[in-house]
């Protein structure tokens, strides 16, 4: 038996320590700006707030942004700002977490499942156009891993059946296409700044738009949907009232605060994470069996999932490699399993599987492997052994 053993099959794991697929990286600045938020007069949503969600609107490019508890949130309310209703359809992604799913189920609208791009993992535009009917009201493309999908073709299909789109966009932030910020497209942006995404606030989202009467819309239905100065208001400054049914939704000081900071250090968590993936790339493409993610040409990406294709050249199942990884130390994940498999959706909706073949085909095969600012050389040297190690006794 030799160093390069693979651990599941009885070698030493090239490491000791466990390696998650994702992470945060929080310095002394965010340490500071959080503890300076704690000891002024506002922990709950003042004036930290709004100075984040101006950074997030000033840098994707877009008049408004709303700052809500999670990108799960921002999903809800998006579906709720769009009107969305009973009896309407609203088409999204099988490729995806549930929550991509939430601005039509949340609003009493069925979610309509159309297959993917298998070579992007994002939505197809032909089995967009497809899925519509005379019922279809929305879209809620999601771009995969941090790749953006095919946005001109989505938008067209959108303006030809003057659908409303709420773009998924929690793996994207720092992604640019055509040298623009993704977030700017019409008609709402969300992102989702978990722990794992591109920047974070501990938990937290945003939902970005240009549509003035959108952004009051979130506004009022992220706080309570109260009308907070209505008539009578000069006259009796406690009077304030609810307009509808609304959530409390309200983001905190502190985790702006931590926000502000992860925004001035996009461009630092951008470049590691770029840095990261060249080495996979080099690593990995020439190696047989193992697809690394596309990016298009016009691309610029901040790639929040590294995530591969295991095929039959590699030399085992995606379900031993994932084992054997985790035997390694080495923690990846799958990204996603899809929706129609989950029984929330086969019970309520009538999804099963087999109805969307490339999805189906594409999550059999995907890996996440590691990938966050805080992995050092060592680390990444680590994951390409894991790899490299168990393709080559693999064959």
């Amino acid at each position: 038996m030799t160093d390069e053993t693979p651990a599941i099959r009885g070698g030493q794991p090239v490491r000791s320590d466990p390696l998650g697929y994702g992470g945060q990286s929080i310095g002394d600045r965010e340490t500071e700006a959080v503890v300076e938020a704690l000891e002024s007069d506002y922990i709950t949503r003042g004036p930290r707030v709004d100075e984040f969600e101006e950074s997030v609107a000033e840098f994707v490019g877009v008049e408004h942004a709303v700052a809500t508890t999670s990108g799960t949130t921002a999903l809800q309310l998006a579906g709720r700002a769009a009107g969305f209703g009973a009896g309407d359809e609203v088409i999204t992604t099988p490729l995806t977490f549930v929550a991509s799913a939430y601005p039509a189920c949340h609003t009493g609208a069925e979610p309509v499942l159309a297959d993917i791009d298998p070579e992007l993992r994002t939505l197809d535009p032909d089995a967009v156009r497809n899925a519509i009917t005379d019922d279809t009201e929305g879209l809620v493309p999601m771009h995969y891993g941090g790749h953006p999908c095919d946005i001109d073709a989505l938008l067209d299909v959108a303006d030809e059946h003057d659908l409303t789109v709420i773009w998924d966009a929690s793996h994207a932030f720092g992604t640019r296409v055509g040298g623009r910020p993704v977030g700017a497209e019409r008609d709402m942006v969300v992102f989702s700044f978990h722990p794992v995404k591109n920047i974070t606030t501990g938990e937290g989202g945003m939902v970005v738009t240009d549509d003035d009467a959108l952004a009051r819309r979130l506004r009022s239905l992220r706080s309570f949907d109260m009308d907070y100065e209505p008539d009578g208001h000069d006259d009796e400054p406690w009077y304030q009232v609810a307009t509808g049914l609304g959530y409390n939704y309200n983001v905190t000081d502190l985790q702006a605060a931590l926000g502000v900071v992860q925004v001035d250090r996009l461009a630092e968590f951008k470049r590691r994470r770029q840095e990261i993936t060249a080495r996979y790339d080099e690593a990995f493409e020439e190696m047989p069996g193992l697809r690394t993610p596309v990016v298009r040409e016009e691309v610029d990406p901040m790639l929040h999932l590294y995530a591969v294709e295991i095929g039959e050249a590699f030399g085992c199942s995606r379900e031993e490699f994932v084992n054997a990884m985790h035997a390694e130390n080495v923690y990846v994940q799958v990204h996603y399993v899809p929706l129609h498999y989950h029984p929330f959706f086969q019970e309520e909706y009538g999804y099963e599987r087999g109805q969307f073949p490339e999805t189906e085909a594409v999550y059999e095969r995907l890996v996440s492997l590691p990938l966050f600012p805080g992995m050092d050389d060592g680390d990444v040297d680590d994951v390409i052994r894991a790899v490299t190690r168990l393709h080559r006794h693999s064959r």
